[in-house]
């Protein structure tokens, strides 16, 4: 699947890092923003007061059939290569705890669609990925934690994704036979 190749989860990653402007490569980076994991007896427990960032991406359940078309490319010694684009759409969902948590949601959901150089939609661009436009406003919860209670915020995000598949190259006729049919009378 697309979302569980490298390449995707680098540049969510590094996006999500563009919009809270910080250097992919920094400790506070890799200490803030994590991969959620998938199954429910590992689930993230930050303490209450430490902020963390955890993000998952989902196929998104209205989206049973891909959308696809086919396209023939060429090269320059006459072959053709058919290649389809796949289109998917996902969930991305950025779940922030801690005090500074609906900050953060806030800001990836205002900062993830700034376009251009080093910018999160110039990155996810590059990668194939697609944020839709306007998600809604985070949502704010409050989870219990022994007996005392960690502050929450949810942002979910739709993206595209789009996975390229080539086909095997077929090469061109460069000379059409001819067959000439004389039909006497």
């Amino acid at each position: 699947m697309i979302a569980e190749s490298s390449a995707f989860h680098t540049a969510i990653f590094d996006a999500l890092c563009a919009c809270l402007g910080l250097d992919k490569t920094s400790a506070q980076a890799i200490k803030l923003i994590h991969e959620a994991y998938a199954e429910p007896e590992n689930v993230p427990q930050p303490g209450r007061k430490k902020n963390a960032i955890y993000w998952y991406a989902t196929l998104d359940p209205e989206s049973v059939i891909p959308i696809a078309y086919n396209s023939e490319s060429s090269t320059a010694s006459g072959s053709h290569t058919p290649t389809a684009y796949i289109t998917l759409k996902y969930q991305l969902v950025v779940i922030c705890y801690g005090p500074a948590c609906e900050a953060y949601a806030s800001r990836i959901r205002a900062m993830l669609y700034l376009d251009g150089k080093g910018f999160p939609r110039q990155i996810l661009r590059d990668a194939g990925i697609f944020p839709v436009p306007d998600p809604p406003q985070p949502s704010l919860l409050y989870e219990e934690e022994g007996s005392l209670w960690r502050k929450r915020a949810d942002l979910t995000v739709s993206l595209r994704v789009r996975d390229v598949q080539q086909g095997a190259a077929r090469s061109s006729i460069s000379i059409a036979p001819a067959v000439i049919i004389r039909r006497s009378i």
